[in-house]
């Protein structure tokens, strides 16, 4: 079993390369050690893999360092193809991808960038080859119309044309598709609806909730997002319960979010979750199970249904 140390960065090393701040934790690393650490995938950034000399360090950083290399980030023949017409594509993307980069990243060369191809780039080459051909360039176009967490596994639809993007981005829009995911947290967790307002910053740098009544901040914001899960407890098994999340609303880390701030944060979460302690977390226990929409040229239902993901042992 691997283990790790994890440690959060501080005012005194904010803007310090990784290799400063990794020397400043650990000084019995040489900058020669640090650097292999890098190199052989031992070090994470908020749960993320790092390998980059020149990555810089913000406050409220985790960074881990393991006695184990990390996996090798996921392949595009990684990416299982569920469904596939000439308007959309459903797809179940691996656990460690991006849905799809940043703009401001994609446009950046600045060290730090993420080199690891993400979901929306790599989609033509699953495509091609899917079909056995090489696609026209018109062919090979992907529209990004809802997202998955980059460590969290499960379906996605994702758009092909522009007729396909509009009507899917409407139906999001209007709550019709269903989405489902199961998570496994620490401690009990009871049937019940988590209701809250999202910010971008609710008052610790992270996404989160906050009242919305008689809350200067939450009435000065512009970014106020009504957010909405139902919570199904599925099993519960030594300290630790396997849930149905079911979507109302999409916000970026809902799910993550509302069960971080019930108290029980998704097992492997080290951005919402505690600090690990002893050995490094594991995956982000979350996983989009069920996946349900009417196909926005014509009107079809689909519903699809993903299998529980083997790597993450389910409560026994």
């Amino acid at each position: 079993m691997a283990h790790a140390q994890t440690n959060a960065v501080d005012e005194s090393l904010a803007g310090k390369t990784i290799l400063a701040a990794l020397r400043a934790w650990w000084p019995e690393l040489s900058w020669k050690m640090a650097r292999e650490s890098l190199a052989a995938r031992r070090v994470a950034i908020n749960g993320v893999l790092c390998q980059d000399e020149a990555r810089r360090v913000d406050v409220g950083d985790l960074v881990e360092l393991s006695d184990k290399s990390r996996p090798k980030a996921p392949r595009h023949e990684q990416i299982c193809v569920r469904y596939y017409d000439e308007d959309l594509v459903v797809v179940e993307k691996p656990a460690g991808m991006l849905t799809e980069r940043p703009a401001a990243e994609a446009r950046s060369h600045k060290p730090g960038a993420s080199t690891t191809p993400s979901l929306d780039e790599l989609l033509p080459r699953v495509l091609a080859d899917y079909e056995g051909r090489r696609l026209r360039l018109e062919e090979q176009a992907v529209f990004i119309v809802h997202r998955l967490d980059r460590d969290a596994s499960g379906l996605l639809v994702v758009a092909r044309t522009l007729a396909a993007r509009e009507g899917l981005t409407q139906q999001f829009a209007a709550r019709t598709p269903s989405r489902v995911y199961w998570a496994i947290v620490a401690g009990r967790v009871e049937a019940q609806t988590i209701r809250t307002h999202f910010v971008r910053d609710r008052g610790d740098g992270k996404r989160g909730s906050v009242e919305r009544q008689h809350n200067p901040q939450v009435t000065a914001a512009t970014d106020v997002q009504l957010a909405i899960t139902h919570v199904t407890p599925l099993k519960v098994r030594r300290g630790q319960t396997l849930l149905e999340c079911r979507l109302e609303t999409g916000r970026t880390n809902q799910i993550r979010i509302h069960l971080a701030e019930l108290g029980h944060p998704i097992l492997g979460d080290v951005k919402y979750g505690p600090l690990p302690k002893g050995q490094p977390a594991a995956r982000l226990a979350l996983h989009a199970m069920e996946l349900e929409f009417a196909h926005p040229l014509t009107g079809e239902t689909l519903r699809f249904e993903s299998e529980w993901p083997k790597d993450l042992p389910l409560p026994t």
